[in-house]
């Protein structure tokens, strides 16, 4: 499969540049930086682009943080990001999905949860700050690569998800930890009100992160989820 050159998955969430942010304490005033931060959640939800994503940032990290946001404006956006997480936990677009999810689990034994839990990690697509759309069509064009003969009974989405993995994760592992940030700042959100969609969660999170992408139940199902909405969308290719 010919493969596009891509930019980096997302200018805002390196993670060791995140790392640094999460050591500047910050309390945000109410009023504006709040409503800020929440037009930032807003956009994650939509999925802007990376242009109108850095413009919500740079205005709310400049209301968090003053003129100390000129220093340095990629940690300002990264202090930005940061906390604008817990708005995006609450936000209708992730606390709605999973409050249809809640019930469901009510049923489940260890192993169903073991099994399943990890799809929850679909609601973090929005916090990974990516070209979803580009990501969705580099799962589809590898789905066209199969052949309609022969192709009966085998999980062409599942191995594309897999790819999908290795394609995000390329130049690190930014996405999967930004990936594992959001859903520990969900399980904090609303495990009141969810508690058994916060538990699950955090017992995702309890386990060691695998080396190899593809064994990353979590970032599968979140890739896999990329793959589905595209061919939702456009049909199977053949």
């Amino acid at each position: 499969m010919a493969e596009h050159t891509l930019e980096p998955l997302s200018p805002f969430t390196d993670s060791r540049t995140l790392e640094l942010a999460d050591a500047i304490a910050v309390e945000v005033p109410r009023g504006e930086p709040r409503q800020l931060l929440a037009a930032v959640a807003d956009a994650l939800a939509a999925r802007e682009s990376a242009e109108t994503l850095a413009e919500r940032l740079t205005e709310a990290a400049h209301a968090v943080l003053g003129e100390e946001a000129q220093d340095d404006e990629q940690l300002a956006r990264a202090v930005a990001y940061r906390l604008a997480l817990p708005y995006l936990a609450r936000h209708e677009a992730v606390k709605g999905a999973l409050a249809e999810v809640e019930p469901l689990l009510e049923d489940l034994i260890e192993d169903e949860l073991a099994e399943r839990g990890p799809a929850l990690a679909r609601v973090a697509v929005p916090a990974l700050a990516v070209d979803v759309e580009l990501l969705k069509d580099e799962g589809y064009r590898y789905v066209a690569t199969f052949p309609p003969a022969g192709s009966e009974g085998v999980d062409v989405v599942g191995k594309a998800s897999a790819w999908l993995t290795r394609r995000m994760t390329v130049d690190g592992d930014d996405a999967r930890l930004a990936m594992r940030r959001f859903l520990a700042v969900v399980a904090e959100e609303v495990e009141i009100e969810l508690p058994l969609v916060s538990g699950t969660i955090d017992g995702i999170l309890a386990a060691p992160m695998p080396a190899h992408p593809p064994h990353d139940k979590p970032f599968l199902s979140l890739a896999r989820s990329l793959v589905e909405e595209s061919v939702a969308e456009r049909g199977f290719p053949w």
